[in-house]
């Protein structure tokens, strides 16, 4: 077997790199695009020049490609070549120098709001271990949120970022999610203030922009009820209150400031042993208000919902 150089292009037997490179295809199954972003080349490169054999694979991306595969073509190693060989016809050298990410939203909008309470409800921001890769996930219940899931948050969250949004389910945890592996979105959400990580470690909050705009506001406020929130009656009480939980400081001080400046009294936070914090809208006025004035996209609550007579 031969041993690998640093500045070398690996050359396997006629048909194996194509071959390499549909397996990576499968195994990570999703777009060109995003396997491109995953391995730090354009889509259209990798499914063109590098699959039809055009070009050779540089020694870090062939082992990058065999890694995210879970195969060791090694034994199909032909011949080690200088970095600059492979070239297209014509003379244009291979470039597998990583895009760097790029915003996706140019202009702060309601969607881009709602999107934002949705993440800082049940979205999270980690690292993908086998693709090597943040990756942007958004999680719920699938039996209570599969029909908002799908038929909801994974639109809204296409038309925002311009990049397609996949579902997967864990019937066995009972669990649906809408994710994303691409580098540009999770650099979006990072520089419009939601970080990746333990959202309870880092501590987040409402952003200071949303804050500029009460529609901004409402917007958020929607997406954090639809997710974190719940609709449900009290012994007594032939209509429901509008419930929010948090197990975020932060959190719970902006969604108490948010509310108030909406002209929303609730109650006050209360926790018990081994539960998570909670406040809810109980006033007659204010239930129907926040039913007019914001509303709920997540049917599940929809359907719950019992407006008060007023």
């Amino acid at each position: 077997m031969q041993k690998l150089t640093m500045d070398t292009c690996i050359k396997l037997k006629k048909g194996k790199q194509k071959e390499l490179i549909l397996i990576l295809k499968k195994n990570i199954d999703t777009t060109w695009r995003e396997i491109g972003d995953i391995v730090g080349i354009s889509g259209n490169y990798l499914s063109g020049d590098l699959k039809y054999e055009k070009v050779l694979l540089s020694k870090s991306l062939y082992r990058k490609i065999c890694n995210l595969s879970s195969v060791n073509f090694d034994c199909y190693i032909e011949q080690e070549l200088a970095k600059n060989w492979g070239q297209i016809k014509g003379g244009k050298k291979s470039k597998n120098r990583p895009r760097k990410p790029k915003m996706l939203v140019k202009n702060i909008t309601k969607d881009l709001a709602e999107v934002f309470g949705i993440m800082l409800g049940d979205g999270s921001i980690y690292f993908n271990k086998k693709h090597k890769i943040n990756q942007t996930v958004i999680s719920g219940h699938l039996e209570n949120n599969y029909e908002y899931m799908v038929n909801y948050v994974k639109p809204l969250f296409e038309k925002v970022f311009s990049r397609e949004f996949k579902i997967r389910e864990n019937k066995k945890m009972n669990e649906i999610q809408v994710y994303n592996q691409t580098k540009d979105v999770v650099f979006t959400l990072n520089n419009l203030g939601f970080p990746s990580g333990n959202k309870i470690k880092n501590n987040v909050g409402i952003p200071r922009w949303i804050f500029r705009s009460k529609e901004f506001l409402r917007m958020c406020i929607k997406g954090l009820i639809d997710t974190d929130g719940s609709v449900s009656s009290i012994t007594g009480r032939n209509y429901t209150y509008i419930w929010f939980k948090s197990r975020i400081p932060k959190l719970r001080n902006d969604f108490t400031l948010a509310m108030n400046i909406l002209g929303y009294k609730i109650a006050e936070w209360s926790s018990g042993k081994n539960r998570t914090p909670q406040t809810f809208i109980g006033n007659k006025r204010l239930i129907y208000k926040y039913y007019k004035e914001i509303g709920f996209n997540n049917i599940w609550h929809l359907k719950r919902f019992k407006a008060p007579i007023v």
